[in-house]
């Protein structure tokens, strides 16, 4: 079995709607071997993957797959399955998948859909070990493979906070796409484009950002503001610290000046000793440390988001509770076997861990990681409740007494922050912090977002939602208008033609063609990028307000659109129809579907303009999920006749002159004779590609003057070949 060749479809495809790897498989020997047919090989897989249960295959049935498997299916079926369930067991549930067999004997094309390529295509290469392994009857570890895959899983998918926000994202329509193999993503695009990384945005300050890290400037700020806050000071080294304690009172908190997470942060010191091993301790994370006031009470995160307090959550230090025969160290290990956690942020909850702090924790409590805990007994790890160094969380967002949620929110605006964790000590959240000398403690930026997201007890809170919100008030999807124009023939020139008449409307206007990249009036040319690459690239820059893009046939073929959706989806003409270089895509048919696409990501408010003089493309007006506009040079077009005895719009010549209806109703626009780009061309197509732009324009809200003027004003040479 042999790989011969992988595509990444990033976009919309001949497949689907969303991007999936196409793999070029070729069985050789294994090209006449069924599933049925290779001894043991039904049980080896079922044993090894016994969630394939689960997938419904054609039968539509849970189980349904286990039955193809019975009955008898090849390798290339097999594959799709086994890759969709490993990258499902590794953390990333994928659902769609497809085998094809092609007219060369045992060669395949599949399609596996992807969140993450590079998982993808490990859990392909190990899927292929796996089927050849149960083929053989030769030994694979499963669980080992597995483990690993889950780790890559952990390194390459988003973060729970970062998730949390796309999939809010998601759900309200807003296009989305990763900037580099961390956390910066854009949301939206063009000039409606937001950028986040984790939970911070493109308009969260640095001078914030900076402000909200110094924890001693923190404090002043909120205490020059009436902010309850507790009192504390900066030191440099041991001596200073407990003369510090000494002044504020004991206990006291030691910690970095300049931090996050958690991390070098002890609490409740109440000797000489305590303090001086943790000035040591935090000293590890920073060189300014600071001393202050313990508050009695418990630790809450509040979140902030705008002016709103989204959610809140009782932090619970990391500990372990005793079994009267476990060592603690045992303890931590079975607690750390919990699938929420894993070493850093790719999880809902972090590994717990018997670090200096931790260990140092312990000893306060008489105890060493051999020590064995009494049943039920309660061994800390760590005083302070942050999830990253082992913490869990309870939700207490309905809870939060109002004048708590005031104070959160004005810390954060005094901090100037538009997203903030906002640390409160208090014994009751439901009370006033002034009622019960309850305090807030830190403010932060770029707040973990997991406690909220899943908290270990309570109601998750739609934190991402939230965010969306902020960054997209209701009603914004982040899009700009996106036209995307295909066909063989005439397709560049009728992008050009869209953009000088969207220019109408003084936006600017970013374009694609097979040749060229336009931005306003700064034009370059395409080399070494296809359009779809280009299609990607313009779609990140801020200043363009609307963008038109030509798509070739072969180019959504090898690499799928550049963009998830398009408000006006343009196909000028289908015929004749060349030959594809690519393998299954020498029929008319496979042609059709690939530039059918275009039509497919039609938003629902949106418009696909099709040529009415050619079938093929009429009938693509059934896979639109928003209206039609039919074009033709021939106003009795049969599909322009149905289409208007059905109030569809339409855009035709009649007696020199080109038309608009809606129905029955009809306006003149404007005579053919008053169009350069037809009068002084000899090609009959161009007066199909001049409807199509006009379709397009009339579609957006162009208003009727200013598409006659621009039609005048569009020079004959800019028609562009294909």
């Amino acid at each position: 079995m042999d790989f011969r060749r992988i595509w990444t479809l990033n976009g919309p495809n001949y497949w689907a709607n969303f991007p999936v790897l196409e793999v070029l498989v070729d069985l050789g020997d294994l090209r006449d071997r069924s599933s049925e047919l290779i001894p043991g090989f039904n049980d080896r897989l079922k044993n090894w993957l016994p969630t394939l249960v689960e997938h419904r295959c054609s039968v539509g049935e849970r189980g349904g797959f286990f039955q193809r498997l019975e009955r008898g299916t090849y390798m290339a079926h097999i594959l799709e399955h086994v890759t969709l369930e490993l990258q499902a067991l590794a953390g990333s549930s994928c659902g769609y998948g497809r085998a094809r067999e092609l007219d060369e004997d045992g060669v395949y094309r599949v399609a596996i859909q992807f969140e993450e390529e590079s998982l993808a295509r490990a859990c392909l290469d190990t899927g292929r070990q796996l089927i050849l392994a149960a083929i053989d009857d030769g030994p694979f570890d499963v669980a080992v493979e597995i483990a690993r895959l889950k780790e890559m899983a952990y390194d390459v998918r988003l973060g729970p906070s970062t998730f949390a926000i796309v999939k809010a994202a998601k759900s309200r329509g807003i296009p989305y796409r990763r900037l580099n193999r961390h956390s910066l993503v854009q949301l939206g695009i063009g000039a409606k484009a937001r950028r986040i990384c984790t939970a911070e945005t493109d308009r969260t300050s640095a001078i914030a950002e900076a402000v909200a890290q110094d924890k001693e400037l923190t404090r002043l700020l909120l205490k020059s503001a009436g902010v309850p806050v507790p009192d504390g000071r900066t030191v440099s080294s041991a001596d200073e610290a407990w003369e510090a304690a000494q002044s504020l009172g004991l206990p006291v908190v030691v910690k970095p000046q300049f931090g996050n997470h958690g991390r070098g942060v002890q609490t409740d010191l109440r000797t000489r000793e305590q303090i001086a091993k943790a000035y040591d301790t935090a000293g590890l994370e920073s060189e300014y440390l600071m001393v202050e006031q313990f508050i009695e009470g418990i630790d809450h995160r509040v979140l902030v988001v705008g002016d709103r307090m989204v959610a809140a959550a009782v932090r619970h230090p990391a500990h372990v509770i005793g079994d009267g025969s476990s060592t603690i160290a045992q303890l931590v290990a079975e607690v750390n076997r919990d699938p929420r956690r894993s070493d850093g942020h790719a999880t809902v909850l972090s590994y717990i861990k018997l670090d200096p702090i931790g260990l140092e924790v312990l000893a306060e409590q008489g105890f060493t990681p051999e020590s064995v805990l009494p049943q039920g007994r309660v061994a800390l790890i760590r005083r302070n409740g942050n999830l990253s160094t082992g913490g869990t969380s309870t939700d207490v967002t309905d809870r939060v007494h109002p004048e708590v949620a005031a104070r959160a929110i004005e810390a954060a605006k005094i901090v100037g922050l538009d997203i903030a964790g906002v640390d409160i000590v208090a014994i009751d959240i439901s009370r006033s912090l002034e009622d019960q000398r309850g305090a807030i403690v830190e403010v932060n930026a770029g707040p973990g977002l997991r406690m909220h997201i899943e908290p270990t007890e309570g109601e998750p809170r739609p934190v991402g939602d939230a965010i969306v919100e902020m960054l997209f008030p209701k009603g914004d999807t982040g899009r700009i208008p996106l036209i995307a124009v295909a066909g063989t023939r005439g397709r560049n020139t009728t992008a050009r033609l869209v953009a000088h008449l969207l220019r109408a409307t003084n936006r600017v206007i970013g374009l694609v063609t097979t040749h060229r990249v336009m931005v306003g009036d700064r034009c370059s040319d395409l080399p070494g990028q296809s359009e779809s690459e280009a299609a990607r690239c313009l779609l990140l820059n801020p200043i363009v307000e609307a963008a038109v893009f030509c798509v070739g046939a072969e180019t959504i073929g090898r690499e799928g659109l550049g963009f998830d959706r398009c408000e006006v989806g343009i196909i000028t003409s289908l015929g004749p129809v060349e030959t594809l270089p690519m393998h299954g895509m020498e029929t008319l048919e496979n042609r059709v579907r690939l530039d059918r696409s275009v039509v497919d990501v039609v938003l629902p408010h949106g418009v696909a303009v099709l040529n009415a003089e050619d079938p093929l493309v009429v009938e693509m007006a059934s896979a639109c999920k928003g209206s039609v506009i039919f074009v033709s040079r021939e106003p009795q077009s049969p599909a322009l006749a149905a289409h208007r005895g059905s109030a569809g719009r339409c855009v035709f010549v009649r007696d020199g002159a080109i038309v608009l209806a809606t129905g029955v109703e009809e306006t003149r626009l404007i005579t053919l004779l008053e169009v350069p780009l037809i009068h002084t061309s000899s090609e009959v197509g161009q007066i199909t590609n001049v409807l199509a732009g006009i379709a397009a324009a009339w579609s957006l809200g162009v208003p009727l003057e200013a598409l006659r003027l621009a039609l005048n004003l569009f020079p004959a040479q800019d028609a562009e070949a294909d």
